[in-house]
């Protein structure tokens, strides 16, 4: 599936980026191009990177810490 269509980068693409340390996403669009052009794709990058905070366990614990 296509994340970003303009650039054709795929969801497997920004997995990959965020793989190799792009937490951010101007990371994502500096290591993919996505998010380069109209900017629609915005959002589901960032629903993605949402997404991959939430699997991990010390993001995960250090929201629940800022809660408190």
């Amino acid at each position: 599936m296509f994340a970003c269509i303009c650039r054709a980068v795929t969801t497997d693409d920004v997995g990959a980026a965020m793989d190799n340390g792009a937490a951010t996403v101007a990371a994502v669009a500096k290591a993919t191009r996505a998010c380069t052009s109209c900017g629609i794709c915005r959002d589901r990058i960032r629903a993605m990177l949402g997404e991959r905070d939430a699997q991990c366990p010390r993001v995960a614990a250090a929201a629940q810490v800022a809660a408190v």
